[in-house]
Parts: C-alpha cells; sequence; structure tokens
C-alpha cells in the first residue's frame, strides 16, 4: 500500500531546509525510525515502513511504501514533520494527503 502527501509552505515558496538539517527535521517525534538508502531526497524506515521525502517546486513529497504503517499513523507521522520543518525552519506548514 502507498500513501502520499505533501508538505507545503504556507508563507512562501519554498522551505528553507538544507540538506544537513533533514536529519533532525525529516524524522518523526513519537516513532523510532532509521536512516536508509533509496531514491527520493532522503529515506527513512518506521515499523518496516520506508518513507520517502522528495523536494518537489510544490513542496515536499512524501511516500510511505509497505503495509506496517494504518493511515492514521502515516497522517500522526506526517504532521510531526510538518511541525519539525516548521520548527527547523521558522516557516509555516501544511499537510495535504495526495
Amino acid at each position: 500500500m502507498t500513501m502520499e502527501y505533501l508538505i507545503k509552505r504556507t508563507d512562501g515558496d519554498w522551505f528553507d531546509l538544507h540538506y544537513d538539517q533533514f536529519p533532525e527535521a525529516l524524522h518523526p517525534k513519537s516513532l523510532p525510525s532509521d536512516r536508509i538508502e533509496g531514491w527520493g531526497d532522503y529515506r527513512i524506515r518506521v515499523h518496516g515502513t520506508e518513507v520517502s521525502f522528495s523536494y518537489e517546486d510544490p513542496g515536499i513529497h512524501v511516500v510511505f511504501e509497505g503495509k506496517g504503517i494504518s493511515r492514521e499513523v502515516a497522517d500522526r507521522i506526517v504532521d510531526e514533520i510538518a511541525a519539525k520543518v516548521t520548527a527547523v525552519t521558522g516557516q509555516s506548514a501544511s499537510v495535504l494527503p495526495l
């Protein structure tokens, strides 16, 4: 099962999120996660599910691949990461399910 989201900046065009800030910003707070290799700009594994982050024109495209996480947990993870992106950059974010 694949679930997709967009984390979009609400007070400008692009997040000022640099690659060296990805480890701080792109991991959920409430669940353990590990950095893994793969496609996308950054990739983690949470409860056996791979999560990719791709920085694209409209925002940060987030893709969950696997069956280890429910929609409700994926929603919570993306909300947590959007809050961390805001904390790291000081820029407002919203989450759009795709």
